[in-house]
């Protein structure tokens, strides 16, 4: 499908920003929609529009004015500990926020919308893994929940448009520019912490297992769910890695020396999770390329040029 504008939502983030790059080399053209400012410049001919997914007028007058071909939708509250703690908030900026943009998307003859779900909070405690999309969801937080709702909401509110529906479930992405200051991101908040000498915390016993699959693997992905084939792909590496051996390879990489801090599980929190990407590489053609030893480097030489 050809793509000539693109509408991306959460573009002031750490994976919209990678996002909006990639499709600005690709000679898209591209508006950024976010409620927060930038962390990082935006690429020169990036519009750049500051709204909030829940205010249902603004995004329709927005998205009718732009009328983008495709609408990639990343702007969420992304934390599982802060949809703990907040779930109102998580619900109305992932599900609300979500029927928001999709029933302008129908409404402007969007042709693909592309949706940022989750991997990693969909199945609660799965009983084996890695999961496939067979497996039932069974979120054991706000925030998969909230995820998982956005999706079915999704579907029946594009269903019978012009508008096509991919879902791209990514596990844990992390690399260069992403938030270190935030409740999420583990390999961000380690590195810059271990940086400055800073003490770190691990939260629980750091044997938890998550699938690590790099920015620009994800970028791949999200770009392939445009053109591809519109269906739901898990995008993960298929192997866990524990919150320890991250800490341990950081700690090796950044010559840090002390100690981690382990303090008490947070609240949805689960206990190892990874994926089978199969079905994206059937129907996409995706797959990663990223080592997780090459991206901790090279997202410790990014944060080591500004710290």
């Amino acid at each position: 499908m050809p793509e000539h504008t693109a509408l991306v939502t959460g573009s002031s983030g750490f994976f919209g920003g990678h996002l909006v790059a990639r499709l600005v080399r690709d000679g898209v053209t591209v508006t950024g929609l976010d409620f927060a400012e930038p962390h990082n410049p935006l690429p020169p001919g990036v519009r750049d529009l500051r709204i909030d997914v829940r205010d249902a007028a603004a995004i329709r007058a927005a998205v009718l004015d732009v009328r983008p071909e495709v609408i990639y939708h990343l702007a969420a509250q992304a934390s599982v500990s802060v949809s703990m703690r907040e779930p109102v908030v998580d619900i109305e900026t992932n599900v609300l926020g979500t029927l928001h943009l999709a029933r302008a998307a129908a409404e402007a003859g969007t042709a693909r919308f592309v949706f940022v779900s989750t991997g990693g909070a969909l199945f609660g405690e799965p009983a084996v893994v890695p999961v496939t999309e067979q497996l039932a969801a069974s979120p054991a937080s706000i925030y998969g929940s909230s995820k998982l709702a956005a999706e079915q909401y999704l579907a029946v509110a594009l269903a019978g448009t012009a508008t096509a529906l991919s879902v791209v479930r990514p596990g844990n992405i992390y690399g260069p520019a992403q938030d270190p200051h935030g409740e999420a991101g583990v390999v961000a908040i380690f590195t810059q912490r271990m940086l400055r000498g800073e003490p770190v915390t691990i939260f629980g016993t750091g044997g938890q297992q998550r699938d690590y699959v790099y920015v620009d693997d994800v970028v791949e992905a999200t770009v392939s769910a445009a053109s591809g084939t519109p269906t739901t792909c898990l995008i993960g590496t298929g192997h866990g890695t524990s919150t320890q051996t991250i800490f341990d390879t950081l700690a090796a990489v950044t010559g840090y020396g002390q100690p981690a801090i382990y303090a008490d599980e947070r609240p949805g929190d689960i206990q190892r999770i990874w994926l089978d990407a199969s079905h994206a590489r059937e129907v996409w053609g995706w797959e990663p390329r990223i080592a997780l030893s090459d991206g901790m480097a090279r997202t410790v030489d990014w944060f080591r040029s500004r710290v």
